[in-house]
C-alpha cells in the first residue's frame, strides 16, 4: 500500500471523526439549551478557544432575571460535556460584574464567559444587538480584496 494513499485516510478519517463528533456536541447543546428555554430565559456567555479550551456558560433565568441554575461546557475537544455550574442559584444576572465575589473564585475562562453572559444579557434586555464578530478569514479576504495591482 502506497504511504501517501495511507496518509490521506488517515487525513479522511479524523476528519470524519471530527465532524462527527462535533455535530454530536452541537445536539448535547441544543438539547440543554431547549431544556433550559421552556423553564425560562437563558443567557449565554463564551469564550472560544484557538489553543486554550473553549468555554461556554449557560444560566437559566426566571422572568425578574434571577439565576435558577448554570451550566458550563469547558474543554479543547469536542468531547467536552456540560457540567452543573453552582453557587449562582438566586442571584440576580445584571448583579455580577468584575467585583462579585462569586465570580473572583472562578477561574479566568469561566469568569470571562458569565461576564459574556452578563453582557448579552443586558443588551438583549435593552433591544441592543449582539456585535458578531468576523471570522479571521473574513477580514484577511476583506484586505485582499482591497488590494489594487497595477501593472
Amino acid at each position: 500500500m502506497n504511504s501517501t494513499f495511507f496518509l490521506i485516510m488517515i487525513c479522511i478519517t479524523g476528519f470524519l471523526l471530527q465532524s462527527f463528533l462535533g455535530l454530536q456536541q452541537i445536539k448535547h447543546f441544543n438539547k440543554e439549551y431547549v431544556k433550559m428555554r421552556k423553564e425560562g430565559k437563558v443567557a449565554i456567555g463564551r469564550r472560544p478557544g484557538k489553543i486554550r479550551a473553549g468555554t461556554l456558560v449557560m444560566f437559566c433565568l426566571d422572568q425578574e432575571g434571577v439565576i435558577q441554575y448554570g451550566r458550563k461546557m469547558q474543554g479543547i475537544t469536542v468531547l467536552a460535556r456540560f457540567k452543573d455550574l453552582k453557587g449562582y442559584e438566586g442571584v440576580k444576572i445584571d448583579s455580577l460584574d468584575k467585583e462579585s465575589r462569586l465570580l473572583k473564585k472562578e477561574s479566568k475562562l469561566i469568569r470571562e464567559c458569565i461576564l459574556n453572559a452578563v453582557e448579552t444579557y443586558n443588551l438583549v434586555i435593552h433591544g441592543k444587538e449582539i456585535a458578531i464578530k468576523e471570522p479571521p478569514l473574513t477580514s484577511l479576504k476583506k484586505k485582499v480584496k482591497n488590494l489594487s495591482f497595477s501593472k
